[in-house]
């Protein structure tokens, strides 16, 4: 279930269409919301005066806190959802990761500024850092989307980790909105190592009671198009992915800039842990 979502700003637009998308799913799950604002460390002169740096670090935290006002009588002024700030130094993604997790948050959702073109989706953003040092799922939202209740969930994989207990926090996003989750495995010259169809992560789906589950294999390819096409396909509402090690999550989300092709940037992405 969700119950502690955990909701990074910088207070720009895209965090903040971010923090309205978290209302929304805090909402439907009955969790409530943890507003960080992370002021990143600053780099000042050796010879700075300690007074001059304390009235620098004050203005900092007024501006944070009027931040924080503006966001309680704007986007929370309506809300009935529980929430909270906090305010962190240090550098986004370990503040982030190590708060998310200190609080056992079961969720953490980010804004990015999303992508023209093919140009890349996480490459060199916060949002990049953060999914792969967190030990908690991050949902990232493009800043052009809405939020609206998910009719058809896409749950990547590569059958090369542990899926079951990912897929099994899958299936409480599935249950939340009664709706479709197609398992998709683009084959590759990996699989005739093993027999895809009975491994661990098939074998156990009689383990699973929700009925509106599909398991669907795409023929080889290159995995990011195969799996673009098959959301574009299906009109699917989220695109899932479950991380172990970096080796697979790498190969996707850290490639050369010379390969301008990233993951779909309309719709959201969730990155569950495999554990």
């Amino acid at each position: 279930m969700i119950s502690k979502i955990v909701v990074p700003t910088d207070f720009s637009e895209p965090a903040n269409k971010a923090l309205a998308y978290a209302i929304e799913l805090a909402t439907k799950a009955d969790a409530s919301i943890h507003i960080v604002h992370v002021n990143q460390v600053a780099m000042v002169d050796a010879t700075m005066p300690a007074e001059t740096y304390q009235v620098f670090v004050s203005e900092i935290e007024e501006a944070t806190e009027k931040s924080f006002q503006e966001l309680s009588e704007t986007l929370l002024v309506q809300t009935k959802v529980e929430y909270t700030f906090k305010t962190l130094l240090g550098f986004v993604a370990e503040e982030v990761c190590d708060y998310a997790f200190e609080q056992e948050a079961d969720l953490i959702i980010m804004g990015t500024t999303g992508a023209s073109g093919a140009a890349e989706i996480l490459i060199g953003s916060n949002a990049a850092s953060t999914v792969a040092k967190s030990k908690v799922p991050v949902l990232v939202v493009p800043k052009e989307l809405t939020y609206s209740d998910y009719t058809r969930i896409v749950y990547a994989t590569d059958y090369n980790e542990p899926e079951f207990p990912a897929l099994m926090r899958l299936i409480y996003f599935a249950e939340l909105f009664d709706c479709r989750l197609d398992v998709i495995h683009v084959k590759s010259d990996a699989d005739k190592y093993f027999n895809a169809a009975n491994n661990f992560f098939k074998k156990n789906k009689d383990n699973i009671s929700y009925p509106n589950i599909y398991y669907i294999e795409l023929e080889k390819g290159d995995v990011v198009q195969s799996i673009n096409k098959y959301v574009d396909e299906v009109a699917a509402d989220l695109l899932v992915m479950a991380k172990h090690n970096r080796n697979f999550f790498d190969r996707l989300f850290h490639r050369s800039l010379s390969k301008k092709m990233a993951f779909h940037t309309k719709i959201p992405l969730l990155v569950l842990v495999k554990e």
